[in-house]
């Protein structure tokens, strides 16, 4: 804690730290000044007065008069300054022992699937981070800000930008003001994203901590005075520790210079790789270091095997029963491999029309990713189907992506080279929500 070595600014300083305003914290300063010097003056001019003229008694009565004036007036000020020197040192001796105590704000998850109003709740969030950090409602295209990392004639949105987002690492972080329309892409190819997956900003912190539901607890019946069953724990701690996931896009300078689309192409591209490898790694990530754990092989899942020799609907359906078994919310979409949803489309009944769908798999979109895997188990050519309400997956990211020049990687070819680089994990807040089909062939 720093002294202020002026006495008054230093009174000042706590006054205004008890809720004074600084003009009143002044005010109150120069009038115990003023009345101070009053009484100097008062004390020099008694001591020059002659005796044979001054009734002393009545002079020493004046004085004493004066001070009590004083003393009753200011009394509970000074009384308020001395709590406040107290209080300043008990708050300064417990922060060197604990550290400044910080307010817990919550950050709630953002759906950014189209269905569920997800452009709206990325744009409301990223409006008020960018209001926050002061960045201007006038945000410059991807095209704009990647021409300006490449040193390249840009517009001043784009160069205001830069001068305030170098990132600890040589990079450029992307605008906040410029991240909706980039999510909004990413929405558009991730089949976990569009399945109703959400969003978790963590604002540059290394890891934050969420509250999983272990299991649905049973209540019981009690008589007055009776014991309440205990049951498992109701909740785990869900740690999520952004890991570090890149790429390197290279594009002519002539190209990226006179293309009039090369915002669309940008954000195509750059959604389009990170929507494949997040749909991956929160589907089947192996949990080995750098990779997150996805949703299979984790604990509290349902697993269903595949009955027969091809998937049918009775899968399915056993895998929506296993999640109403474990009180979770009916299935809104099956996340599959696109020979898988090809293979189910057609699937011809006993006249060989197109299989009908059961009424109560209407509800369930069939989304396809390359995310899922086809070449698990013994023939190497097995595949897996998600299930569930995919609103109990989040990915918890960092706020902006960043992109960094690479300048003398692709000069040879009269190209720029740039890294694109996120940070990312993914957990799941209800595993009994969700079912896997194992063994589809």
């Amino acid at each position: 804690m720093t002294l202020e070595t002026n006495p008054a600014r230093a009174i000042e300083n706590v006054l205004r730290s008890q809720g004074y305003s600084a003009g009143q914290a002044k005010t109150l300063v120069s009038q115990c000044r003023a009345e101070l010097q009053q009484q100097a003056n008062a004390e020099n001019q008694f001591e020059g007065i002659k005796m044979e003229n001054t009734n002393v008694a009545e002079l020493v009565g004046q004085l004493n008069n004066a001070f009590a004036e004083f003393k009753a007036s200011h009394n509970a000020d000074v009384s308020a300054l001395q709590k406040a020197v107290d209080d300043m040192a008990i708050k300064a001796a417990a922060d060197e022992m604990t550290g400044p105590s910080k307010k817990a704000t919550a950050v709630e998850p953002v759906h950014a699937a189209t269905g569920l109003r997800g452009s709206d709740a990325i744009r409301a969030h990223y409006t008020k981070r960018a209001e926050e950090l002061g960045e201007g409602k006038d945000a410059p295209t991807l095209a704009e800000f990647v021409r300006g990392v490449a040193g390249m004639k840009t517009t001043e949105r784009a160069m205001a930008s830069l001068a305030v987002g170098t990132d600890t690492a040589g990079g450029y972080a992307v605008p906040v003001v410029t991240m909706p329309k980039i999510l909004d892409a990413l929405a558009e190819r991730s089949a976990l994203l569009r399945a109703g997956a959400s969003i978790l900003p963590m604002e540059g912190a290394k890891s934050v901590t969420t509250a999983a539901v272990n299991t649905i607890p049973t209540p019981s019946w009690r008589n007055e005075l009776g014991n309440v069953a205990e049951a498992s724990p109701t909740f785990r701690p869900v740690t999520m520790t952004p890991r570090s996931l890149a790429f390197i896009i290279r594009v002519s300078r002539e190209l990226l210079m006179d293309a009039p689309d090369m915002d669309r192409a940008l954000r195509t591209v750059i959604a389009q790789a990170f929507a494949a490898e997040l749909d991956r790694v929160g589907l089947v990530g192996s949990g080995t270091a750098p990779e997150p754990h996805g949703i299979y092989g984790l604990s509290g899942v349902n697993t269903v095997a595949q009955v027969g020799t091809s998937l049918a609907y009775t899968d399915l359906l056993a895998g929506y029963q296993a999640i109403l078994e474990k009180h979770g919310p009916a299935p809104t979409a099956a996340i599959v491999a696109p020979r898988t949803l090809i293979e189910l489309a057609g699937k011809p009944d006993a006249n060989g029309q197109p299989l009908n769908l059961p009424p109560l798999l209407d509800a369930v979109r069939m989304i396809p990713t390359t995310g899922v895997p086809t070449n698990l188990g013994t023939g190497t050519d097995e595949s897996l189907v998600f299930l569930g309400d995919f609103r109990t997956v989040q990915f918890g990211m960092r706020e902006s992506l960043s992109i960094q020049l690479l300048r003398e990687a692709y000069s040879s070819t009269g190209e720029i080279g740039f890294l694109c680089h996120a940070r990312a994990d993914v957990a799941v807040n209800y595993p009994g929500a969700l079912s896997i089909v194992t063994g589809v062939k």
